[in-house]
């Protein structure tokens, strides 16, 4: 049961990802497919590690300050008419 059932539970395509320096670990099964599961993994393991190294300046911490200017401008602007 749950997202993918059997067909999940029938491939190995989980993917555990170490860095070791940090000890960040990173597992993913999102898709059957091997390959797919090692990018996902990479860029989510890319991403923890952009976020430890650059704290406020990450680019998650950025488009997240970016979409909070636009809401706040847009929200300016409507209150302006």
């Amino acid at each position: 049961s749950g997202l993918g059932g059997q067909a999940i539970n029938k491939t190995r395509s989980n993917v555990d990802l170490v860095h070791k320096p940090t000890g960040i670990r990173v597992t993913c099964q999102e898709t059957r497919s091997l390959e797919q599961n090692r990018k996902i993994a990479r860029s989510m393991l890319i991403e923890r590690l952009d976020l430890l190294q650059n704290a406020g300046l990450s680019k998650l911490d950025v488009k997240v300050t970016l979409e909070r200017r636009r809401k706040a401008n847009k929200q300016k602007m409507a209150n302006r008419k």
